[in-house]
């Protein structure tokens, strides 16, 4: 648990640096909004209106998966809410003798709110809810999970330096599909409902404009569910570049690479391009 004890303090320290509201009135004309950098898995502190599209592969033990969403479809009709769909599709290649298959996944949508937007002193922070649908075929591995996830996330701006951070806790509430006993003629196994830990800070660097260089730690520790990974913390690395082609859009790629033994993946790659309203 120390990589995700490093996050959360990392996200307490943003938190407890928030100014006070006599300094946060000042010098309010310095700037008009919060603009912190786009991040690769990192939840950001402010809501935005934008559409964005994400591609990822992985490769694992068991299976190669490719993952193409529309994973930000966001609308914030004020500066301190907005809404986020997610729609996934996953491809899943087994590397046994398996069938390789696809389909849409689990749908999310998440609203936040962020009380505390200071422009001045380029600090965020908010929380929200994601609501995960089970729209994904569960026989196929594909999904299949109703969960509810409470999050909270902190940003600050320093000049051309930025640090980011979240922290969520999900729970599936549906009932598991049961699989087959390991031992024949044994009854089926009903699995537990998951439910995991996650978090994450990325800290940002712009040496010029329009070019950001990321790096990210992301971690999960899964609480109840998958037993191979069971009350084992992941963290993974995750370096990547950022850049801004024209107004508007922005394109950043990374690569999450595992430090520990437990582990989803052997590396995931992730290509996301966006577009600002």
């Amino acid at each position: 648990m120390g990589a995700t004890r490093i996050v959360v303090v990392g996200l307490a320290l943003l938190i407890l640096g928030l100014p006070s509201p006599a300094l946060a009135g000042e010098g309010n004309d310095k700037a008009e909004e919060v603009s912190l950098p786009a991040t690769l898995v990192t939840e950001g502190a402010t809501p935005a209106t934008e559409l964005e599209g994400t591609f990822a592969t992985s490769k694992s033990r068991t299976e190669r998966a490719y993952g193409f969403a529309l994973s930000s479809l966001q609308y914030a009709p004020v500066p301190s809410f907005g809404l986020k769909l997610a729609i996934p599709f996953a491809v899943r290649d087994p590397r046994d003798s398996e069938p390789t298959v696809g389909g849409i996944g689990d749908v999310s949508l998440m609203a936040k709110y962020a009380p505390v937007i200071l422009p001045a002193h380029q600090f965020a922070l908010s929380g929200g809810l994601k609501l995960t649908f089970p729209t994904g075929s569960e026989r196929r591995e594909l999904g299949g999970e109703l969960a509810v996830a409470p999050f909270l996330a902190a940003g600050k701006g320093f000049g051309p330096f930025s640090l980011q951070a979240d922290a969520a806790y999900s729970w599936q509430v549906n009932v598991p599909r049961s699989i087959e006993a390991e031992e024949e003629g044994e009854p089926r196994v009903r699995p537990d409902k998951a439910q995991s830990v996650t978090a994450n800070l990325t800290a940002t660097y712009s040496p010029v404009e329009r070019l950001g260089l990321i790096l990210e730690m992301n971690t999960v520790t899964v609480v109840k569910g998958d037993e191979e990974l069971k009350e084992r913390t992941q963290v993974y690395l995750t370096p990547g570049v950022s850049v801004e082609p024209a107004q508007g859009w922005n394109l950043r790629a990374g690569v999450q690479l595992p430090v520990t033994s437990a582990k989803e993946f052997d590396y995931n790659v992730i290509v996301i391009l966006t577009k600002g309203f």
